[in-house]
């Protein structure tokens, strides 16, 4: 598993640089351009855009948390029969609109430090959610990768194939020449037919695998399958590659700093520290500060504009005792208040009331919750902390496959190459001993078909050599380039 990958990553970073020829050159696309083409269709990318986003608004709505709050609130409604007149707190049986409104508002002045390190939790998740981004888009881009080099390949694979059938009907044209002039026997031609045929099918089954490791790259694209694709290689020579100078647990350092995943996890550990501290915030007391402000109407209200004298005549307002002699007033006169409906804003300004208070919280018996949320966040951080160790530990040992196996890849694209040329060589030979008729078909096959798999190999072992020094210099986090 850590093999493949580690070819995968490779795979990608080699080809990030490559920008020189793009869709310029005969619509011919580049692997950067491949990549950046599935970022913005793949939707795993768009998810984890969404999961940033998400993470900023909670920094925003947890930095805004430190403002007071403001709400207001009003009603309005209507009473009949016997009611309260709410201009004289009398009981009536008339029909009475009012209605109050008011402005209601708070700040919290302490809470354990819950506010501040909500805002530095959020910070951390932001920064994270940053780094999962570009890991996702790491991960995206490796498939496009491999599927990018699986075209490669395939299309090397081809360009042999099809070398290995010109070469076969070119030496069965001369072959036919010489057993129609009697120098070489029919059976020679009959061997050499069944070999074209061959080659034929082989060619065959090379363009059906370059016709489907295209299909491939699409679906990893996000691009439809009737869309036309063609892709560009770099020019690259194994010659002006080497091996970082680094040793791996030199490399292993490095990388610890420029891995997106190495930092994602580490935050995750910072993020769990602060949900320990908003855990324990929790058991502490918290003071706010509240106000407010309302006021009320009603259409029953009335101010007074004057006094009206009226005369009182005498009243009987009660007998002797004993004699039963009627008692009365004296007339006179009294003064009768003269009223008018009170203005709506009138109002509102004569029934205004303010209120201001601190609130003290004290937390006591929570049934266990407070202690349950501290546990749970303690488990969290554990589980951080596993999270990172375990990335540091797939990085450690990614580095080390990784080293070693460009050393192999090395050695083996040598040897590779070694084999080649002496099999191009044996197959000159074989080819002119056959000409003249001191080989026979068996040999010239056998001698071509040695050549076609070793050059192959030699195609493979140059890719794997070529991405595994690139993937060196990306865990060095180094630039990219072919200079």
């Amino acid at each position: 598993m850590i093999y493949r990958r580690t070819i995968y990553l490779s795979l990608l970073i080699l080809f990030m640089g490559f920008t020189a020829l793009g869709q310029s050159t005969q619509g011919a696309w580049t692997l950067e351009e491949c990549i950046n083409y599935a970022w913005e269709n793949n939707l795993t990318i768009r998810t984890n855009k969404l999961n940033q986003l998400q993470n900023e608004i909670s920094l925003k709505e947890a930095k805004f948390s430190r403002l007071p709050n403001l709400s207001g609130g009003g009603n309005v409604g209507k009473q009949f029969g016997r009611t309260i007149n709410p201009n004289t707190n009398e009981f009536t049986n008339i029909d009475v609109l009012g209605g109050s409104m008011s402005l209601n508002s708070s700040v919290t002045l302490y809470r354990g430090g819950q506010i501040n390190n909500t805002i530095k939790q959020n910070e951390v998740n932001l920064k994270a959610s940053e780094q999962d981004l570009q890991k996702a888009k790491n991960d995206i881009g490796l498939t496009v990768a491999t599927n990018f080099l699986t075209v490669l390949l395939n299309q090397e694979q081809l360009e042999n194939a099809r070398f290995q059938l010109r070469t076969s009907e070119e030496q069965l044209e001369r072959t036919k020449k010489l057993v129609k002039a009697g120098s070489l026997p029919l059976a020679n031609q009959l061997d050499l037919e069944s070999q074209k045929a061959t080659n034929e099918v082989t060619l065959i089954n090379a363009e059906n695998a370059v016709n489907l490791a295209i299909l491939n790259l699409k679906q990893s694209m996000q691009m439809p399958a009737g869309d036309p694709l063609t892709i560009t290689a770099p020019d690259i020579e194994v010659t002006s590659l080497s091996m970082a100078p680094q040793n791996p647990t030199e490399i292993y350092q490095i990388a610890l700093n420029n891995q997106p995943d190495i930092k994602s996890a580490e935050l995750g550990i910072q993020s769990s520290d602060y949900g320990i501290k908003l855990a324990k915030a929790a058991f502490l007391p918290s003071i706010s500060l509240n106000g407010s402000i309302s006021s009320n109407f009603s259409d029953a209200a009335q101010t007074i504009t004057g006094f009206q004298s009226v005369t009182v005549p005498s009243q009987q307002i009660g007998t002797v005792d004993g004699t039963g002699a009627s008692v009365f007033s004296l007339p006179g006169t009294r003064e009768i208040p003269i009223a008018s409906d009170t203005q709506f804003f009138d109002q509102i300004d004569n029934n205004l009331g303010q209120s201001i208070g601190l609130g003290l919280n004290i937390p006591i018996f929570s049934r266990y919750s407070n202690k349950s949320n501290l546990q749970r966040a303690e488990i969290t951080k554990q589980r951080a902390e596993i999270t990172a160790l375990n990335a540091r530990n797939t990085l450690r040992q990614n580095i080390e496959s990784a080293y070693n196996n460009a050393l192999a890849s090395l050695k083996s694209y040598e040897a590779t190459e070694k084999r080649v040329a002496a099999l191009q060589e044996s197959f000159r030979a074989t080819e002119q001993q056959y000409n003249v008729g001191s080989a026979n078909a068996v040999d010239y096959q056998v001698a071509s078909n040695n050549l076609f798999a070793a050059r192959t190999d030699l195609v493979r072992a140059k890719y794997e050599y070529i991405f595994r020094t690139k993937i060196l210099d990306f865990y060095l986090g180094n630039p990219i380039t072919l200079k």
